[in-house]
């Protein structure tokens, strides 16, 4: 019941609302599109797309090593006996599980290095977006993606955009990371 009497209470009046209510001043922002259309957003994905294909191409050659093993191995199994058929076999089985090892564990580096470069794009992206709230008086910042309906003016992402272009087009390079 006690919690019920402020909805009962009369309105504030005018004299209280000029004692520190605070107006709503909102910005959006998409900060996926950000991160997306950005240079540097941009520039780690090419780089991991880069460092992936030239990975893959280094994996597709040991797997053609791998394919020769094993078609030498095939070819040998009637010739050699079962101890020494089974001695290479297994030595065949070893070079395989390296190999996958090798792939899970540059595929997890790959992943960091993108996930840490992409973090500092965001970090340097949200700070921009911070002096963006200051420098238009903004008290409130809402991702995009949770609004209806808002004014064109009060969408951001554009702008952070390109100031996050500038100020990361000099430090890109380390910025990426692989």
């Amino acid at each position: 019941m006690l919690l019920a009497a402020p909805a009962l209470a009369a309105p504030p009046s005018d004299a209280n609302k000029d004692k520190g209510a605070l107006v709503p001043a909102i910005l959006i922002v998409d900060l996926q599109q950000v991160l997306h259309d950005s240079k540097a957003g941009k520039g780690v994905q090419a780089s991991l797309s880069q460092e992936s294909q030239a990975y893959s191409k280094e994996v597709a050659r040991q797997e053609d090593d791998l394919q020769r093993m094993r078609a030498e191995l095939q070819r040998q199994q009637t010739a050699l006996s079962q101890s020494a058929f089974d001695a290479k076999a297994k030595t065949f089985q070893l070079h395989y599980q390296e190999l996958d090892r090798a792939v899970q564990a540059k595929r997890q580096a790959l992943q960091k290095a993108y996930n840490e470069a992409m973090l500092k794009v965001e970090k340097a992206a949200l700070n921009i977006i911070a002096d963006l709230a200051k420098e238009r008086g903004a008290n409130l910042v809402v991702a995009k993606q949770a609004t209806i309906l808002q004014p064109a003016a009060s969408d951001i992402t554009t702008e952070v955009v390109a100031r996050l272009d500038k100020s990361l087009s000099l430090g890109q390079q380390q910025l990426i990371g692989f």
